[in-house]
Order: structure tokens, then C-alpha cells, then sequence
């Protein structure tokens, strides 16, 4: 180890030393698990208020009261250890109620995606293996076409239920509030089914054990300093980790409060964190991004927020973010749901995912990958090169004793195919996350760009997410989303560009390039532009790439302005029929 990496372990050695005992209990073999968690914060402080969503407030003793009910529910319905029960649901303290329940009965909670609708929904369903479902008025109509196979039980007025789904607000009233029996569970016990985004296929069922959501809740509270006096607001899906593990993981760890809302809300922001009194905001990038592009107002910091955690805040607008709102401190963060990668930027070092934790550094690494094969690059040994000091790199975890668990998915085949082995030495295994990224000398990672953004022009490898930090500071660029797009007669993707311009703007072609050829290499500026009046994203406010590569840059199909970036006339031009003709012929030269 680097003597600069031991001397930044060892300074931070004693904040992990205070939380040992804690991380101890929720080990592999410990019996902290959420189910016990929810009857102890119960019990020591039942009229403490532990949800705050909208206009209603949870406290301590509702929510177990209301765990309670849902696992009587559950029982009634056959729902026992080991059991799958699908949760489809906005926001809501029924949501972490139902979740709560599971916990309870050592059943596992599948937390399906509320927006999903058709073959989607219906793949994610009939793969869940649920015994019963549990859904909201939001998605009962999309569940119910879905045919799920297993009984529903759905929120709404009795007597106008879809024929066959049983009412869930009846059978609620109809349960008891004391507690069932705990299941004997241990932290090694399944949890949840988080479903991943589904960039490729379907959604898929990563696994989630009592630990992780037990051991986040008492690392992370601890590394932020959140206590029984503060507020943690996070207004993403609960059906994702971010706003459950960062969010109402810590909170309930804490005996603090967990505050959102049905669905993120720019406008509503601010009204949010001073009703609520938050302390911690959780995001994910686009979320900043969002308030960024609101108008600046005198009252942007009048609100008692002091520490922002999540992932995506990018360097373009970390800085200008963090001294708007005055929030004092961010901690950026890096994981994947399914893997066993954990980085956490505990210096506020700008821009950098953090680095690894006190001396385990040789659980991660990164390893050279050649953007033109899509492959890890090995050497003559037959074994990955790793990648120098800031040289991009495909980011690895060890798999194996003294490494962090490798739980994967449901599907064993697809965990095995997440999986390098024979990597650095015969018989090893370290997990893909799929990310590229770099390292500093002294041990701190940046993201780079997911392995498939990325790609290769003219001969060079494009990183999509560092063009979209520099076109994102174009004056009138509000948002961009850059990716590659295929053009005969040529080698590789040249890219292109979606922007979405701030308000009481137009698009300059002018300005813009010159913006774009003083700010980037050649290769990397997009060859096309296409203005869009809204930008799509996922329910977790991550941009939409595929449907955008698909439509290409072919003015008979696609509606919005789309342009061309001319360098002989130093500007980006109309793209016509008659020049997209010219280049998709090979008569442009490119």
C-alpha cells in the first residue's frame, strides 16, 4: 500500500473503530435485521414521529402498528418464511409499512417498479415467484392486464376493485396492530428483490440481504453524523437503494425522521425541506441538475440542510450546487445494487466517488478495457493489466474471503455472467460493475462513463458523461445527453447530442460551436444535435440513451430541430434531407 493511502487510513480508522460493535451485530451471522430495528425504535420511542410524506406524519408506534397489520395480512394469506410478496407502490408509508412486514415474517419483498406497464410488467411479475402482491391505486390497473398469476390485494374504494383483487384497505382494518412472531432471521437472510434498471432485457431481481440494509444504516449515519434530531429527505422511488438505503435505512437507524413524497418535485423543493425541517438531503444527479435550472431566489438557503449524499452530482455544477443551497457538506457515493463495490467521498474531494474504505484497497481495482472490442485487456501472462494512475479503467471487486459478499441476482447465470475470472492470478473472481473510471495517486476514483456510453471516433474513445459536463456548460444548455450513433461508410459512432435549453432560450449554432471546438478535441465534439423540449428519464431521474440511438438524426423521422455540425462554416447547421442524404451516402466528408 502507498504510504499516502496508509496515512489517510489511519486518520480515518477511528470514526469505522466507534461503529464496530454496531457493524458486528449486523454481520452474516448476526440477528439485527430490519424486523428487529423496527420493534426496537418502536419501543424506545413510540411517539417520536419516523415519516413525514407530504402533509402526513408517521410516528414510531404507527409505523410498527402498521407493519403489524400488513404482516397479519400477509399471514392470513399464506405469506411465510422465505415467501416472495411483490410491492408495487408509489411513495407512501404503506410502501415501508409492507416492507417492514416482510421483514417481520422473513418473507422477501420484490419492490416492482410502479411505472412499468405491458411485457415489462408482466415479465417482472410472473419471474418474481410472488406469492401475493400488494399494490397501490397508481399501478392497479397496469398489474391487474399484466395477469400476474398470484392473488392481489389493491388499494381503493371496495366496491369498485378490478374483479378478483381482494381490498386492501378491508383486510388492513381487519388485521391486528400487536406483533407477530419474528422470524429467527440472521443477517445473511434475503431481504428484498431490487430490480435493475433494465438497459439490456428486462428488469432483473438483484438480491438484498437484512445486512446491507442493516450495515448502510449504521455506517452511513455514522459517516454523516445524522442523529435523533435530524430529518432525512429523499424524494426518489423507495423501489430503488438510494432513497431506502441511504435514506430511510439511516433514519430508522438513527431515531431520526424519513421524509419524501409520491415523486420528485423541483418546484415543491424547497416548500418540502423547510416543512419537513431536513437536515440531509439524498440525490442522484439529475436531481441537482433539476434545482440548478430553476430561477435563483434570495430564500434558495433558507432551510436547515447541512449534508447531501447520493450519486451522479457531476463537476460542472457540484461547486455552483453546493454554494447556492449552502449545504456544508456532500458525500458522493458509487455503488451498484447487485455487486459488492462500495466508495464513498468521506473528504469532499470535488468531483471523485470517494475511495475505498481503511485498507481495503486490494478488494478493488481498476482494469485496462480496450472501447473498440468491448473487452478487458490482457496481457502475454493472460492476465488483466490494471489500468496507471489516471488511465480509465473498467472497475472490479474481489470476490472471495475478506472481500465484501457477492450476492448478484436471482437468475444464478446472470450473476456468474457479472463475474471475470482468472483475473490477476489463476483461480480469482472479481466482479464487473460495468463502470469506467479513474484514480488519482492518492487513491481517490472519478467516474468516467458506463462501458457502452462510451465509444470510439476517429480512432479515440469518446467518454460520453465528461462531453456532457462540458456542453452542459454552454450558456442556454440546461441539460444535455450525449451518446454514439452509427453512420455508414465509417468506423465506429460519431456522436451526437440531445439538449434541452433553459428557458427563454433559443439554440445558437454559432455560439454552440464555438463553445464545443474551444472545449473539446475534435473527435469528441457531436456531429449532431438534436433539440428536445424536455429531457426522458427513468423513474430515478437517469437519462434515456437507447430510444434516442435508435431514432438516429434522420429528419424524415425525427420531429425536434436537429443540426449538423459544419466546421467550415463554423457553426451547426439544419440538418436537411438533402444533407443527411449526403452523408449517410458517403459524399459528406466527415
Amino acid at each position: 500500500m502507498r504510504l499516502r493511502w496508509l496515512l489517510d487510513d489511519l486518520a480515518e480508522l477511528p470514526v469505522f473503530i466507534r461503529m464496530g460493535a454496531a457493524l458486528r451485530r449486523a454481520s452474516e451471522g448476526g440477528r439485527d435485521t430490519c424486523a428487529t430495528l423496527v420493534v426496537e425504535q418502536a419501543q424506545r420511542h413510540p411517539d417520536r414521529v419516523l415519516l413525514r410524506f407530504e402533509d402526513e406524519t408517521v410516528t414510531y408506534g404507527e409505523y410498527d402498528a402498521g407493519v403489524n397489520r400488513y404482516a397479519h395480512l400477509m399471514r392470513r394469506a399464506g405469506v411465510s418464511r422465505g415467501d416472495v410478496v411483490a410491492i408495487v407502490m408509489q411513495n407512501s408509508p404503506a410502501f415501508l409499512m409492507a416492507q417492514g412486514a416482510v421483514a417481520k415474517l422473513g418473507a422477501i419483498g420484490a419492490l416492482v417498479n410502479h411505472h412499468l406497464a405491458g411485457a415489462a410488467l408482466e415479465h417482472v411479475l410472473a419471474t418474481s415467484r410472488a406469492r401475493i402482491g400488494l399494490v397501490d391505486g397508481a399501478a392497479l390497473a397496469a398489474v391487474v392486464a399484466a395477469r400476474p398469476g398470484f392473488p392481489v390485494w389493491g388499494e381503493g374504494d371496495p366496491a369498485a376493485l378490478p374483479s378478483g383483487v381482494e381490498s386492501l384497505r378491508a383486510a388492513l382494518a381487519a388485521s391486528e396492530t400487536a406483533g407477530p412472531p419474528l422470524a429467527d432471521l440472521r443477517g445473511r437472510d434475503v431481504f428484498l428483490y431490487i430490480y435493475t434498471s433494465g438497459t439490456t432485457g428486462y428488469p432483473k431481481p438483484a438480491v438484498v440481504r437484512h445486512m446491507r440494509f442493516t450495515m448502510g444504516g449504521i455506517a452511513l449515519s455514522g459517516l454523516f453524523g445524522i442523529g435523533a434530531a435530524d430529518v432525512v429527505y429523499a424524494p426518489l422511488p423507495l423501489y430503488h437503494g438510494e432513497s431506502n438505503f441511504v435514506g430511510f435505512s439511516v433514519a430508522l437507524r438513527a431515531g431520526g425522521a424519513f421524509a419524501s413524497r409520491r415523486a420528485f418535485s423541483a418546484t415543491a423543493f424547497l416548500d418540502d425541506v423547510r416543512r419537513h425541517g431536513a437536515t440531509m438531503l439524498v440525490y442522484v444527479g439529475e436531481l441537482c441538475r433539476y434545482l440548478m435550472a430553476l430561477p435563483p431566489g434570495p430564500a434558495d438557503r433558507d432551510h436547515r440542510l447541512r449534508v447531501a449524499a447520493g450519486a451522479g452530482l457531476r463537476p460542472d455544477i457540484w461547486q455552483a450546487f453546493q454554494a447556492r443551497f449552502g449545504i456544508a457538506r456532500i458525500f458522493e457515493m458509487y455503488g451498484a445494487t447487485e455487486g459488492n463495490v462500495s466508495l464513498i467521498n468521506r473528504g469532499n474531494r470535488l468531483g471523485s466517488v470517494g475511495r475505498a474504505h481503511p485498507f481495503q484497497h486490494h478488494n478493488i481495482r481498476l482494469a485496462r478495457y480496450d472501447v473498440a472490442s468491448g473487452e478487458l485487456v490482457r496481457g502475454t501472462d493472460g492476465f488483466l493489466i490494471p489500468s496507471v494512475d489516471g488511465e480509465p479503467g473498467e472497475l472490479l471487486g474481489r470476490v472471495g474471503a475478506g472481500a465484501m459478499p457477492y450476492d448478484g441476482y436471482v437468475d444464478r447465470a446472470a450473476s456468474e455472467r457479472k463475474l471475470v475470472r482468472d483475473a490477476f492470478k489463476r483461480g480469482d473472481a472479481w466482479f464487473r460493475t460495468g463502470d469506467l473510471l479513474r484514480r488519482d495517486a492518492e487513491g481517490w476514483y472519478y467516474f468516467v462513463d458506463r462501458i457502452g456510453d462510451t465509444f470510439r471516433w476517429k480512432g479515440e474513445n469518446v467518454a460520453t458523461q465528461e462531453v456532457g459536463e462540458i456542453l452542459n456548460g454552454c450558456p442556454g444548455v440546461q441539460e444535455s445527453n450525449v451518446y454514439g450513433v452509427t453512420v455508414p461508410h465509417t468506423e465506429g459512432r460519431a456522436g451526437m447530442a440531445a439538449l434541452v435549453l433553459a428557458d427563454g432560450t433559443t439554440f445558437d449554432p454559432r455560439g454552440f460551436h464555438d463553445h464545443v471546438m474551444r472545449n473539446l478535441p475534435r473527435y469528441a465534439a457531436p456531429l449532431f444535435v438534436r433539440v428536445l423540449p424536455r429531457m426522458d428519464v427513468t423513474g430515478t431521474l437517469k437519462q434515456r440513451k437507447i430510444a434516442l440511438q435508435g431514432e438516429g438524426y434522420d429528419p424524415g423521422h425525427v420531429r425536434d430541430p436537429l443540426y449538423y455540425r459544419d466546421d467550415a462554416a463554423g457553426a451547426y447547421v439544419p440538418l436537411t434531407a438533402d444533407l443527411h442524404r449526403d452523408i449517410t451516402e458517403g459524399r459528406r466528408r466527415l
